[in-house]
């Protein structure tokens, strides 16, 4: 799976999720756009890819603040005139009230502007520049199911308001050549080695422990890349199965 000559923006860069999916596209060859809030919490990624000879250009932004967004788009394109892909993985957990009627104002607008609205905005600042090349491909990080439920109310709206979101904005963007796609991973660790794990069998069904992020990462790597060319409007639960909500497997 190649990604040479693609530039790819990745949103929402730190450790976990974003840091490994930066490592893989980069790792096939992909100019990436590695965007977190802080320096700090790009410096891992910058110091990985340094030592690898990797295509990555980090820049801090606030995806809350439309104009910092709208910048950030704007730089890209006139640093390498073109963007092919955007993976948006931005959000934030939300537990606390579990009833609605309970929920007071502010802990439902808070699971909408840490989920969805950040979603909107990178998003609306991306596919315009992609509708000029021709095409281009949105994936979106929402989450399984379980882990839907398991959050608040306006956690799980918003979540599900991105599964939702896929088909609509496959639908609407498709004659321009605009591909939209998401993954709904299981509950993640934060930390990740830096290295991704070797493929040699069925991992995720047999283990017991959380979803890795280099797993969620190799579906956002295929929903960039042109092995997905004939795939928009769909979701990809990478939670190991555990949404099946079938019989654990026996531990090792």
């Amino acid at each position: 799976m190649t990604l040479e000559n693609k530039v790819v923006l990745v949103v929402g860069v730190g450790s976990g999720l974003g840091t490994a999916v930066v490592s893989l596209l980069a790792a096939d060859g992909a100019t990436v756009v590695a965007v977190a809030r802080t320096d700090h919490a790009l410096a891992p990624i910058e110091r990985h890819a340094r030592e690898r000879g990797w295509k990555v250009h980090s820049r801090t932004a606030d995806v809350a603040d439309q104009r910092d967004v709208d910048g950030l788009v704007r730089d890209l394109i006139r640093e390498h005139g073109r963007l092919d892909a955007a993976s948006i993985n931005v959000g934030h957990w939300h537990g606390g009230e579990g009833l609605l009627h309970k929920m007071s104002d502010e802990e439902w607008d808070a699971g909408l502007r840490g989920n969805l609205d950040p979603v909107f905005r990178v998003a609306r600042a991306s596919i315009p520049p992609m509708i000029d090349r021709g095409g281009g491909s949105v994936v979106f990080v929402s989450a399984a199911l379980a882990v839907r439920w398991s959050g608040s109310a306006s956690y799980c709206a918003a979540k599900g308001g991105l599964v939702d979101l896929v088909p609509k904005l496959a639908h609407d963007y498709r004659s321009q050549g605009i591909r939209i796609n998401a993954v709904l991973p299981g509950s993640m660790g934060r930390d990740i080695p830096e290295d991704p794990p070797a493929v040699d069998g069925p991992i995720a069904l047999t283990d017991r422990t959380a979803t890795s992020p280099w797993e969620v990462a190799r579906a956002i790597r295929y929903f960039v890349s042109d092995d997905s060319r004939w795939v928009t409007g769909t979701v990809v639960t990478v939670d190991g199965g555990a949404s099946t909500w079938g019989e654990e497997p026996p531990g090792k």
